[in-house]
Parts: C-alpha cells; structure tokens; sequence
C-alpha cells in the first residue's frame, strides 16, 4: 500500500511518470488498430461455424479484461467506495502492463477470425472440388462406356467384311460346302506337353506363381455364380485348380488334345477350341474374368487386337481380364530364355500393351511386374555394388509382367 506521507516517494512524480507511459501506449496501440482494420478480410457467406464464432465473440467481450474498475456491488456503503477508489487507483497504475496485453489481445483475436474465414473458405473450396472430381468420374465412366460400344461395332463390322470378303473369294458354292474336320490329337500335342513339364516347372512351383492372382479375382467379383471365369490357354491346369480349390467358378480353353483331356481328367470343365472362335460364339457379357498365362506371345499383332476386342466384349460390367507374358525388359528373358520355346513368336513390350488394351475399351489397365530372379540367381554387390546393383536391374529383374485391365 502506497503512503502519501512517505518521504522517500514522491507521488507527483510517480504519476507524471505513469501518465507519460499511458500516453505513449496509447499512440502505439491507435497505430496498431489502425493497420488492423486495414487488413481485414471481406465478409465470407455462412457456414455451419457456430461454435467456433460464439467462441470468438466470448473472447471478444473480455478483450478489455483490466481496463475498467467492476461495480464492487458485494461492497456497501464506505467500504465499496473505499474499494472502487483502491480499483481506479490499481487499473490507473496497471494500464502500464494491461495496455499491451489487451493490445496482445486484439491482435490474437484477430489472427484467429483470419484463421477461421480461411478455414470456411478452405472447406467451400474443398467442396466445390469434391463435386467436380464426382463430375469428371461420372464423364470419364461414359466416355469408357461410349469408346467400348463403338470398339464393339467395329468388331462387329470388321467381322461382316471378312466373312463377306471370303464368301466372294470362295464362291457360293464352295462356301456352302461342309468343313473338312480332323480327329483326334495333333502329332506334335504330346509334344508340346513333354516340353512344358521339361521347362516351364512343376505343377507346384506354377501353383506358386499363379497363388497372387487369386485377390485381384476376388475384388473383381468373378468366379461368382453369373460371373465365371475363362483361363484361355489353360495348359495343365494349374490355374484352374487353384480355382477350384478357392471355390471359384472357372472353366478352360485350350487347343492341344493331350492338354485339355489331362485337365477334364482332372475334372476341370475344358473347352477344345482356338481362343478367337471360341469368345466369338459367346454373347455380350458373360464373363467375369478371361485370365490367360503365357499365350499372347504366340499370337500374332491382329490376333492380339482380336482378343482384346472379344474379351472386352464377352466380359460384364467391372470384370477382369489379365495377360501374363513373358518381360522383355530382363535382358536374359528377352535375349535368350524367351526363345527356348520355338511356337513363340516375338518378345512383346509391356507399355505398347498396355495402351492397346486402353484403346481397345479396358479402363483401369496396369502392369504387373513378378517373379524376379532372388538369392544366388543375383550377382553379389559385395566388391562393386554400383556396377552389380545397375547389371541385376536389367539382368535379375521381373521374368514376366501381366497386363490388367477392367472392363467399364
């Protein structure tokens, strides 16, 4: 408590000191409200922001916490004029400390009204972008559904032209004359299978590979009833057996005799046929899945073209295809391992496959790279690790790739 009578304090002085600094605080915080209402934000339409504004404006009200004396209305008489003189004395003294904190105040409440027209114009924003995003998947949906009907009527057509083109070499007569048919099994079909079990791996190491494919089945809902599954090429039947064995409904193609009795030896339901004159007796959607393993390198370029078509056109809505070949990218595939088997007919590279499959009416298409080479197949990189590293990139990568596309 301060004592007027004290000669060691001088009131006057005190309060000449008090009152210079009051006046000083003032001026900076005029400058300060000056520049602030300078920079305010424009008015944001209204959103679902209520607690947070009556947040602000509660804050808002206390501001000036210490600039004015409270009513003292629990005091009577002398002792509440006595208290609201002690209070005007104290907030007079205090504003030397009070100035620049409700200054402080200000500009923290301020920033945060800045801070939530951001937040409201951020959340528009985010909206207004969530509902184009929606927009350009429903037109790209369309646009997928209108480029594969056309693919269709251009498959259709194309198939009209050939078989008139042959009629017209043929000559009615030679056109209505029956097919000559031959029986039983090609001489080169044991063959082919002897070559298979020689090279491609036992049944158990194919199972392995072929074990990752078994999800992306899954999410495409194939295997369901409605929605089977067509393995072309199904060779010994692996695949099928997986399958099988998954509770997946699938059935087979293939054109070697030998192959095709083993796997229906097997029970599996396979189909003696070549893979174009078989999706062209299906009708339109109805498939879930054609999958096929090592087969597209044995086709020629209008062949492939011609199975993309069929099977974009025989699938259902959301159905997948899948294509696995051998990776023209690992150089000892593409080099040397690749020609071990004499029907293949060239490498195919992964990237021009993936845009006919996108050109030719799948949608989500992508490629798989898979079984690399592993452990003692690589080249150590103990003594020159660069060198090692850059030679197993090209020379130890993915031995096979799969193109996946879906259809829309």
């Amino acid at each position: 408590m301060l004592e007027t009578k004290n000669p060691e304090i001088d009131i006057a002085d005190l309060l000449e000191k008090v009152g210079a600094e009051l006046k000083r605080q003032q001026k900076k915080s005029v400058g300060t409200q000056k520049k602030n209402h300078q920079e305010e934000l424009p008015i944001n339409d209204p959103y679902t922001w209520n607690q947070l504004r009556e947040t602000l404006k509660m804050a808002e009200l206390n501001v000036d916490a210490g600039a004015e004396v409270t009513s003292m209305l629990h005091y009577r008489g002398i002792v509440r004029k006595i208290a609201r003189l002690l209070g005007k004395v104290t907030v007079f003294l205090g504003r030397v400390i009070t100035i620049p904190q409700r200054n402080f105040n200000a500009s923290i409440l301020h920033s945060q009204r800045i801070i939530l027209d951001g937040l409201r114009d951020m959340n528009r924003n985010t909206a207004l972008l969530e509902r184009e995003m929606e927009q350009i998947k429903e037109k790209s949906a369309l646009v997928d559904y209108l480029k594969t009907s056309l693919i269709t009527q251009e498959r259709r057509v194309s198939i009209l032209l050939e078989e008139l083109r042959r009629q017209v070499d043929a000559g009615e007569e030679k056109a209505a004359s029956p097919t000559l048919e031959l029986h039983g099994p090609d001489i080169l079909d044991p063959l082919y299978l002897a070559f298979e079990n020689q090279f491609r791996g036992t049944r158990e190491e194919i199972r392995e590979r072929l074990l990752e494919y078994v999800p992306l089945v899954r999410g495409a809902g194939a295997g369901a009833q409605g929605r089977e599954l067509l393995d072309i090429g199904c060779g010994r039947g692996e695949w099928l057996e997986i399958m099988h064995d998954e509770g997946l409904a699938a059935g087979g193609l293939d054109l070697n005799h030998v192959l095709v009795q083993e796997c229906r030896d097997r029970g599996f339901t396979v189909e003696e046929n070549d893979a174009l004159s078989y999706l062209r007796s299906l009708p339109d959607n109805s498939l879930g899945a054609i999958t096929s393993f090592h087969l597209i390198e044995h086709l020629s370029f209008d062949d492939r073209v011609a199975l993309f078509d069929e099977s974009v056109r025989v699938l259902k809505s959301g159905g997948i295809a899948l294509f696995e070949t051998p990776n023209p990218r690992n150089l000892l595939v593409g080099g040397c391992n690749f020609w071990a088997d004499p029907t293949h007919l060239r490498p195919l590279y992964p990237e021009t496959h993936q845009f006919l499959m996108e050109y030719r009416g799948f949608c989500r298409v992508e490629l798989l790279y898979l079984h690399p080479h592993e452990g003692e197949q690589r080249l150590p990189e103990e003594e020159a690790p660069q060198l090692a590293a850059r030679l197993n990139e090209v020379l130890s990568c993915a031995r096979d790739y799969t193109i996946v596309g879906y259809k829309p």
